[in-house]
């Protein structure tokens, strides 16, 4: 019988039919007024929310529809890809059991339920369920480009590139699959083909966010920083709350020190996060003013995202006497010419090897460096884990029966945090390669020392915080001040032969426009004097050129290093810079070191987080407090003090040098000792 309401279903039809979603959905809701339960209407609603982006709002008219027609399979798949897109995997799943009743051996559904049970992390289920679609339809190239999807998730990457290719032969013109080649290539450090698979993506859908992401991220990775941020940006215009997005958007944008208003702003992430959207990995927040509490809550809500910790087991002790050698393991992506591959070089050489074995889990395709040479040869043994996925990999390092395993990447580029998630040791320590919480629970120890982590911030670190007795950061000595030879001219690097030279070696992506405006104040206010700065990308080097010029400072008077060949050019020309200027928030770090070794003095304002206090921690431990402030204020006035009265800089530096001798900044094998003692502490706790 026809319904009183017809002429509404027809109109309400055809303005669906025009892809008029928002007229067609106003006239669901007035026939479902007239009456609740008409299916067509319900359906209707439901996939105007869908199309629109409202994909949670559409679960609940799909939900009512299926429930009036439960042997309906085009409303059961409806509600079921509705309540998957509104991550309700485990009622996703149930529709989809339903659906199977209905449609025994679908391959479609198949698939669509094994995706829906990896989001549910139960693996076993979901490759079951891809395998018997494969089985039922090799065809389908659908199921190849989710089941690789799932290995790539497990960090079987050559197996999921061989199921993207699979999915590819069968249809080359399916974006997803090409973009989440490009991710699985990307993992693999084979990073042009990443981009040109992600460019395949976005050739085929020009409107793909995720693809822009992506590409964005790899460009990263070739050193295309300008470009790289071209691409979050039309990411950012199609998908703003695109997961992670807008922090690695900010990133690009603040490495080529863009300092505009344009949306999003910083402020708007991190309100954004204090809302508990997933808007940023955790070291990108590191350059903000996000406070530790906002620092936690991102690590938690990534490590929740990514490593959730299915399979995790704990590991017991060895037994051991206490005259037993200890086993330690080093694992990072960072053992070659960079900073933490330098630092460890110089440590693991003083470790007391009747107390210790010293083990090495490179996670980075070799680089044939000098560095990672001279790494394999202080190792006891080395281990190389970049091509193993992490099932090889952890069996791999369980055979080695570690006491200790001492992650040096943290939230960084390359690291393998799903191993720590799954434990590879009886205790494991984050230390050295990110100052800040691992936001995780698999973790018993973060290193760090009373200045970079005060016992009043324990609650902000999900790790418990043991303390060296001095600075927790190694220093380089391996190069010695007298093997550095004559001191450089001037000329050599482009400086002036005259006036007071202030320097910050730092990360463009660290120099904010507070810590720029009260440098170019000190330009102005002592004459002759010049700003010696890293050399980092033309954009970035204009870009902060025009942001002096704006403040009436000549753009002569920024003067960027050239690039040199060796580290001990570096640190010898170091040595011209009469005052090392700090960054906030994120402080100089291994540049605070050099600068320190080299016997520059380093003014820098004490921060609120772990990675705004390292450098007051490497000051404090050389014994120059005089160097650390707490307000931009102070910070400026000292250094406009020290910049004008030449005895004041003067007798800094002859303190400077005296303390060199006797502070424990520079002492490696006390740092050694005392890094040791933990490592001892740790295991006696464990007991």
């Amino acid at each position: 019988m026809a319904q009183p309401y017809a002429p509404l279903l027809q109109q309400m039809m055809l303005e669906f039919q025009s892809q008029r979603l928002e007229s067609a959905e106003r006239i669901a809701r007035s026939i479902l007024r007239i009456n609740s339960k008409d299916i067509v209407a319900l359906q209707v609603q439901g996939l105007c929310l869908a199309m629109q982006g409202r994909v949670a709002e559409s679960v609940e008219p799909f939900t009512r529809a299926s429930a009036l027609d439960p042997k309906n399979p085009e409303l059961l798949t409806n509600l079921a890809k509705a309540q998957y897109g509104a991550n309700l995997f485990g009622e996703s799943v149930k529709t989809y059991e339903k659906l199977t009743r209905l449609i025994p051996n679908n391959a479609q559904i198949l698939t669509d339920m094994g995706t829906s049970n990896a989001k549910l992390k139960d693996y076993d289920k979901a490759f079951s369920l891809y395998d018997k679609a494969i089985e039922l339809q090799p065809q389908y190239y659908l199921v190849w480009s989710n089941r690789g999807n799932l290995l790539a998730d497990l960090s079987f990457s050559l197996e999921a590139i061989d199921n993207y290719q699979k999915s590819l032969e069968l249809n080359a013109n399916y974006p997803e699959a090409w973009t989440n080649y490009g991710n699985a290539l990307f993992d693999l450090g084979r990073f042009e083909e990443a981009r040109l698979a992600h460019e395949k993506a976005l050739t085929l859908n020009p409107k793909y966010a995720e693809a822009w992401s992506n590409h964005g991220n790899t460009l990263l990775e070739l050193k295309s920083g300008e470009n790289a941020y071209e691409s979050y940006r039309n990411a950012y215009a199609l998908k703003p709350l695109h997961p992670y997005l807008i922090g690695q958007l900010l990133s690009a944008k603040l490495t080529s020190c863009i300092w505009d208003d344009v949306d999003p702003t910083v402020s708007q992430m991190l309100s954004l996060l204090a809302d508990n959207n997933a808007v940023t990995i955790p070291f990108a927040l590191l350059q903000t003013p996000a406070s530790l509490e906002l620092q936690k809550r991102c690590a938690q809500i990534f490590v929740a995202d990514r490593y959730p910790g299915i399979d995790s087991q704990q590991i017991e002790k060895r037994s051991r006497t206490p005259d037993d050698i200890i086993r330690i393991g080093y694992f990072s992506s960072d053992f070659k010419n960079h900073p933490v591959g330098i630092l460890m070089q110089n440590l693991i050489h003083f470790h007391d090897r009747s107390k210790f074995e010293v083990l090495g889990f490179f996670l980075n395709p070799k680089s044939n460096d000098e560095v990672e040479s001279g790494l394999i040869s202080s190792f006891d043994s080395t281990f190389e884990l970049f091509a193993l996925n992490d099932t090889s990999a952890k069996n791999l390092i369980l055979e080695q029966e570690l006491d200790i395993a001492i992650d040096l990447n943290g939230h960084t580029a390359g690291a393998r945090t799903g191993l720590f998630s799954k434990k590879i040791a009886p205790l494991q320590v984050n230390y050295l390669g990110y100052a800040g919480t691992s936001g995780s629970d698999f973790y018993d120890y973060l290193i760090a020392d009373e200045v970079s982590i005060p016992e009043s911030h324990q609650d902000f670190y999900t790790e418990k915080i043991a303390r060296l007795p001095h600075s927790f950061f190694p220093v380089d000595t391996s190069i010695s001040i007298a093997a550095l030879g004559d001191l450089p001219t001037r000329e050599s690097q482009g400086l002036p032969a005259a006036g007071f030279i202030f320097s910050c070696f730092n990360n463009s992506y660290k120099i904010n426009p507070d810590i720029f405006d009260l440098w170019m104040r000190l330009l102005k206010q002592v004459s002759d004097s010049v700003l010696w700065l890293s050399k980092t990308s033309e954009k970035a080097m204009k870009n902060l050129q025009n942001e002096a010029i704006a403040r009436g400072v000549d753009a002569r008077r920024l003067v960027f290093a050239t690039r040199v060949p060796a580290r001990k050019d570096h640190l010898s020309r170091l040595r011209l810079a009469d005052l090392f200027l700090d960054t906030p928030n994120y402080n100089a770090h291994a540049t605070a070191a050099d600068a320190l070794w080299a016997g520059v003095p380093v003014l820098t304002q004490l921060g609120q987080t772990f990675a705004g206090r390292i450098a007051a921690s490497q000051v404090s431990s050389l014994g120059m407090p005089e160097l650390i402030v707490n307000t931009p204020e102070e910070y400026y006035a000292k250094a406009l003090e020290l910049a004008t009265q030449p005895q004041l800089i003067k007798d800094l530096r002859m303190k400077h040098e005296a303390n060199r001798l006797t502070a424990p900044l520079f002492n490696t094998k006390e740092y050694v000792r005392d890094l040791e003692k933990l490592y001892t502490d740790f295991l006696e706790q464990k007991s």
